[in-house]
C-alpha cells in the first residue's frame, strides 16, 4: 500500500467512475483497475461494487478507507511541505555553541546578515567554555561549534570537519607601568618568576600559555583564573602581575592601564568553526558559508 493508492482511491471515490478517475490521474484505466484489485487483495475487503456498470458503488469498507485515506494524504502532504520548508530555509532552528569571542572577530555582524537574509531560521547561540562546548559537540547537541584550534584538535578528526574563521596571536598583557612594558617583544626567559593571572582552563589561552612555559622549561606561578577578560585586566592593572591574551580578542577591552607585547617567537592560533561530518542541514551549511566569507 502506497500514498499513490490512497490518492487513486480518493479520486475514484469522487468520480465514481474508473474511466474518469484514470483520466484525472493521467494513468490508463487498466493500470488503475489493476492497482485497485491489488489494494483490495492486500486489505482483504472490497472497497467498491461494480454491479452498476455506469456508476460504481462504494462499500461500507470503502467509506472507512476513504476517511482514513483523506487523513493520511493530508498529513503526508503537510509533511512534504514542511520538509521542503527546511530544505529551502523557510523554517528551522540552528543551535550554535561558541567560546565568547563573537564580537571580537566580527562574527556577530555576519550572524546578523544571516538572520536578515533568512528570517524564518531561528539561531540559538550558547557562549560556553571550551570543555563544555567540546562535550556538547561530541554529544551531538550542537549543529556547529566555534572554538580555537587547541580545543578542536581534541575532537575525533574522522567525525568532525573544521573551517578556519580567523587567526590570532597570543601576546603578553602587562600593566603599563611594568618594567617589561618598555620592551618591543618578550622572551620567555623575561617572564620567569613573574606571577601570572589567566583565563580559565578550556579557554584556549590557558592551554597555549602553559604549553609555551613547558617549552621554556619552567612552570608559571598562576595566582588567579577567571573566564572573563575584563576581570583579568582589572586584576593586573597597577600590579607586577601579567596575563596572556589573543591580540584581537583582547583589543576591545584594552585600557591605558595595560599594554600588549608580542613574543619574540610568535604563537599563532586559529579560530575554527567545527561541525559533525556528514550531518549538515541546509541551514547549517548556509550558516557556515556566511561565517566563512
Amino acid at each position: 500500500m502506497t500514498i499513490d493508492d490512497f490518492d487513486n482511491f480518493i479520486t475514484l471515490y469522487r468520480t465514481r467512475n474508473v474511466s474518469d478517475a484514470a483520466v484525472a490521474l493521467n494513468i490508463s484505466q487498466s493500470a488503475l483497475s489493476k492497482r485497485l484489485r491489488s489494494l483490495q487483495d492486500e486489505l482483504g475487503v472490497a472497497l467498491i461494487s461494480t454491479r452498476n456498470k455506469r456508476q460504481l458503488t462504494i462499500t461500507e469498507s470503502g467509506e472507512v478507507f476513504f476517511r482514513y485515506a483523506q487523513t493520511i494524504t493530508a498529513q503526508v502532504h503537510l509533511l512534504q511541505t514542511e520538509l521542503a520548508d527546511y530544505q529551502e530555509l523557510r523554517r528551522g532552528t540552528l543551535h550554535i555553541g561558541s567560546v565568547p569571542v563573537m564580537a571580537q572577530y566580527g562574527l556577530a555582524k555576519k550572524m546578523r546578515h544571516f538572520m536578515q537574509d533568512f528570517p524564518q531560521i531561528n539561531l540559538r547561540l550558547e557562549e560556553l567554555e571550551g570543555a563544555t562546548l567540546l562535550a556538547k559537540l561530541q554529544n551531538q547537541e550542537l549543529a556547529v561549534g566555534i572554538l580555537r584550534d587547541v580545543q578542536s584538535q581534541q575532537l575525533n578528526q574522522t567525525q568532525f570537519d573544521a573551517v578556519t574563521l580567523a587567526s590570532d596571536e597570543l601576546q603578553v598583557v602587562l600593566p603599563a607601568t611594568h618594567p617589561l612594558a618598555q620592551l618591543a617583544t618578550i622572551e620567555m626567559r623575561d617572564l620567569q618568576n613573574i606571577d601570572v593571572v589567566s583565563l580559565s582552563p578550556g579557554s584556549g589561552v590557558y592551554e597555549k600559555m602553559t604549553a609555551r612555559y613547558q617549552q621554556a622549561g619552567f612552570t608559571p606561578n598562576i595566582r588567579f583564573t577567571t573566564p572573563h577578560i575584563e576581570t583579568l585586566l582589572a586584576m593586573i592593572a597597577h600590579t607586577s602581575q601579567i596575563t596572556f591574551l589573543f591580540a584581537k580578542s583582547a583589543a576591545p577591552f584594552m585600557t591605558n592601564d595595560v599594554v600588549l607585547r608580542p613574543f619574540a617567537t610568535p604563537m599563532v592560533s586559529h579560530l575554527q568553526l567545527v561541525y559533525p561530518r556528514g550531518t549538515l542541514s541546509p541551514a547549517a551549511a548556509q550558516f557556515i558559508r556566511y561565517l566563512s566569507n
